[in-house]
């Protein structure tokens, strides 16, 4: 499993963070957004906050900062669970480090002890000039005291075989990182009576636009689920944990028709592939596969199918399902042919198996590059052995 770390703003980097407070016995705090410019001059930021709305309120004002520079803040509502904050003056001042606003945060009264998080995206600033400079950002939050059930807090979304960071297509399986997500003890796969691939475990739900994903796995800092074919042709998703009954903030992700990874062998979305040899055996250094026969490869993030995905359901032999978009596949630098991409037999939806012929001029190697294309390309990195 991949262990996942909070995006945080250094000197070097332009950035915005928040901070933890704790809140008071009224449920009140004061929470700061501040601004590290890194050396950059901006006049101009703005940023959203996701909250978790059932739970807790907040109202803006302008930070210590922003006085000098002549600049105002105005806030809107894109959506529930989320205020964006623009802050911009009549100028072209540069804004100093420090406050640029402060949240003053009310905790609903029925709201049990645990971390509240605020989350802190699609940051983006201008330069006096008006060009855009890119922020990073480093989320934070409010924690009630007492014991009780800890709020959920989403800190990474990622492909779960490559890894990597970014728009999540329908149907891909995807692992999440965060804090309080699930009870400590690991949790599988659980199959309903109807024989679909469950949403919920011990306590735990993942909800794609409060669409509940199929739950390959859960822990309390990790857990993985599979996007919901319902994401399609959306320009993007709000994800939330939700544990006994408690909500996470949102977590918003753009998506995208395909986002193609392949599985590794050792989970660390490089090095030798998830591969199998057409004599069924794993391929690996010490089991290549010959040139000219045909290999299986397995991934995620083909994207919507043919026959039309399912949430959750095993995919058998007679109900195949195949990616909407050409699959093609480079093994060792050349193009190798497709027999087949589709469905993994009796496997859940959104497991991709891709044969494809060893091409038969290629030199062989014990980590031989390979790549599948579905629009874009799967991870670099990945490797075959080939004899």
């Amino acid at each position: 499993m991949l262990w996942f770390a909070a995006a945080t703003c250094s000197a070097a980097t332009p950035g915005i963070s928040l901070n933890e407070v704790v809140a008071d016995p009224q449920g009140n705090a004061l929470v700061e957004v501040a601004l590290a410019s890194g050396g950059e001059a901006l006049s101009a930021v703005q940023f959203d906050i996701s909250y978790q709305s059932q739970a807790l309120a907040f109202s803006v004002s302008p930070g210590s900062t922003l006085a000098a520079a002549g600049k105002s803040v105005w806030v809107s509502s894109p959506q529930s669970g989320v205020q964006r904050i623009l802050i911009v003056g009549l100028n072209q001042n540069a804004l100093m480090d420090g406050v640029l606003a402060t949240l003053s945060v009310a905790i609903a009264g029925e709201a049990p002890p645990g971390m509240y998080p605020l989350g802190l995206t699609n940051a983006i600033a201008s330069d006096p000039r008006g060009d855009p400079v890119p922020l990073s950002t480093g989320g934070g939050g409010v924690v009630v005291p007492g014991t009780g059930v800890s709020a959920p807090a989403i800190t990474a979304v990622a492909n779960a075989a490559s890894y990597a960071a970014g728009p999540v297509a329908p149907g891909e399986i995807v692992v999440i990182g965060g804090n309080s997500l699930a009870d400590s003890a690991l949790r599988g796969v659980q199959l309903t009576a109807a024989g679909l691939v469950a949403t919920s475990l011990s306590a735990t739900t993942v909800l794609f636009d409060d669409v509940p994903a199929p739950l390959l796995y859960t822990t309390a800092n990790q857990l993985s689920a599979i996007v919901p074919y319902e994401v399609s042709g959306q320009a993007q998703t709000s994800i939330q944990v939700e544990y006994q009954g408690v909500r996470s903030a949102p977590f918003t992700m753009a998506v995208a028709p395909t986002a193609p990874g392949i599985f590794t062998l050792d989970q660390s979305g490089a090095g030798q592939g998830a591969i199998v040899n057409q004599d069924g055996t794993i391929n690996g250094p010490d089991n290549p596969a010959a040139r000219g026969d045909f290999v299986s490869i397995y991934g995620t993030g083909e994207g919507q199918t043919g026959p039309p995905g399912m949430d959750g359901i095993i995919v058998t032999a007679a109900d195949l399902r195949q990616p909407l978009q050409t699959v093609t596949v480079s093994i060792g630098g050349q193009s190798a042919q497709v027999l087949y991409a589709g469905s993994a037999g009796d496997a859940v939806a959104g497991l991709l198996q891709v044969n494809a012929i060893v091409p038969l001029g290629i030199a062989p190697g014990t980590a031989l590059p390979m790549t599948i294309v579905i629009g874009p390309s799967s991870q670099a990195g990945v490797t075959m052995a080939v004899q």
